[in-house]
């Protein structure tokens, strides 16, 4: 190394005796981290000694090894660390601005920096550093560091090992890469007007309907003639489905049509399964920008008015979801 870590590191470093003597340090098990809170787990060795602070979980080869990791010191037995660490950082970095951070860190506390590799971290795009560094004429240390970047949180992996324990208990790294889970990434925040693509029924003794889940069924008071109203609407509430159920008196549903057709200026005319009939509906628009369609529904001496209005501009997301509520509608 071009700069000592003996003299970066100062006092923290302890020169050890010429007779050190080696211990192995070997993997016996694995267990796993899982954090509910965090959203995170992954496997370690069994029986290894965890130390965690809020968003960062180290788990150390044994706990004689924990300051001799904090002070880098080439005095006490050999050991290794696996830290997984999640951090908020705003505005949120590249992944190349973490790791070119990373490199000046780990250079300016005396280690030798190996090129960036690439690799993934629980499904995202990762970069790795390697780096080593001589304490003294017969102790070094080794560490691999990961990283990864999501909705402002950067991810990290970091496996550190002093002389053989490096290689000794590498298999550490490499089950908790190959095992972590992250939180998942955030969902845009959804413009709220477009209906959610799960449906939710309504359903009284007189039908039943499917409706998005983000869509609200209303009853409000009905006004005569009507004997039940039903309003099923969104975030826009120009944009839904009003449904009255009045009595038919006796009159078919062509005659239901018949007469009813000259409140609806509409501008052309259709036909749809409804309930297993064949139902007429008219399209009309009554203000700007508001399409609207009536459909003339008679069962059981009932005349169901469903009165389909949707913000015009937005058709391609209304129009077909609202066909298939009216499709989806079941008369008792």
């Amino acid at each position: 190394m071009k700069k000592s870590l003996l003299l970066l590191l100062g006092l923290f470093l302890i020169v050890s005796g010429c007779g050190k003597k080696v211990e192995s340090v070997k993997i016996s098990g694995w267990e796993k981290f899982s954090d509910p809170l965090l959203k995170i787990s992954f496997t370690h060795p069994a029986g290894w000694h965890l130390e965690q602070e809020g968003h960062k979980i180290a788990y150390y080869s044994s706990m004689d090894v924990v300051n001799k990791f904090t002070q880098y010191a080439v005095e006490g037995k050999d050991g290794s660390r696996i830290i997984v660490n999640t951090q908020k950082v705003l505005p949120m970095p590249t992944l190349q601005q973490c790791v070119d951070s990373l490199k000046m860190d780990l250079t300016n506390m005396g280690f030798d920096v190996a090129a960036a590799e690439a690799k993934t971290l629980a499904d995202l795009p990762a970069s790795q550093l390697a780096f080593s560094g001589a304490l003294d004429a017969k102790n070094k240390i080794q560490g691999v560091q990961t990283i990864a970047v999501r909705d402002s949180m950067v991810f990290t992996v970091r496996y550190e090992g002093f002389n053989q324990s490096f290689a000794d208990c590498k298999a550490a790294l490499d089950s908790a890469i190959a095992s972590l889970t992250l939180p998942s990434a955030k969902v845009k925040d959804a413009d709220p007007s477009i209906p959610a693509a799960e449906m939710e029924p309504f359903e009284n003794q007189l039908l039943k309907i499917m409706r998005p889940a983000n869509f609200e069924a209303n009853t409000p008071q009905p006004k005569a003639p009507s004997e039940f109203s039903l309003d099923l609407t969104g975030y826009r509430k120009d944009s839904g489905i009003r449904i009255d159920v009045i009595p038919a008196k006796g009159l078919s549903q062509d005659k239901v049509l018949e007469q009813n057709a000259k409140f609806f200026k509409s501008t052309s005319r259709g036909e749809a399964t409804i309930s297993g009939m064949q139902i007429p509906y008219l399209n009309y628009s009554v203000a700007r920008d508001i399409s609207s369609r009536v459909y003339f529904i008679v069962k059981n001496d009932k005349w169901y008015r469903c009165i389909m209005n949707y913000y015009t501009p937005m058709r391609a997301t209304y129009l077909p979801v609202f066909e298939k509520m009216m499709s989806s509608l079941t008369i008792k």
